[in-house]
């Protein structure tokens, strides 16, 4: 009994060093899809994420919603994550950041019969938390749930996605 547990503590030990593995002035790039409470529509994106320190990555990201019955919406937004290891493969990141989004509707005139294009321009605010795992070295699978603070159009953003870091 007393080998096995100081096999046991050996094998921890060695694998402590993974667990801050060393990602500092590294990148990554990768794609998402997700779902706009506010749109109510589906959407998809890109994202690139570069480690400013082990912990702290920074993810700026865009994200397009198609038009869907007259509405339309993109958003940009630019976001830091404190990455908080849980295990070996897999980390919690709270999300904070700014956005900028642009939200098209199509308005029918009754009188002319022409569809005038509508847009709004905002700029918000991101609060959420995502969830990443990595599947094998250098390529990860995340899960995001943030708020967007956007003046009149205020929404949850869900967003499942991969990526490949260099």
């Amino acid at each position: 009994m007393k080998r096995t547990i100081q096999i046991l503590t050996f094998f921890l030990l060695i694998s402590i060093p993974d667990l801050f593995a060393q990602f500092e002035g590294t990148f990554g790039i990768g794609a998402h899809a997700g779902y706009g409470t506010e749109i109510n529509g589906p959407g998809i994106g890109g994202h690139i994420h570069y480690y400013r320190t082990n912990n702290l990555r920074f993810a700026p990201s865009f994200t397009y919603f198609p038009e869907i019955k007259g509405e339309g919406m993109w958003t940009v937004d630019a976001d830091a994550h404190y990455i908080l290891p849980v295990s070996l493969t897999a980390s919690l990141y709270p999300i904070g950041g700014l956005n900028y989004s642009k939200w098209m509707f199509e308005e029918t005139s009754v009188t002319t019969g022409e569809e005038p294009q509508n847009n709004h321009h905002r700029l918000g605010a991101n609060l959420g938390m995502g969830f990443q795992h990595d599947i094998s070295y250098r390529v990860r699978a995340n899960f995001e749930l943030k708020y967007q603070f956007i003046r009149n159009y205020s929404q949850v953003l869900v967003t499942a996605g991969f990526g490949f870091w260099f």
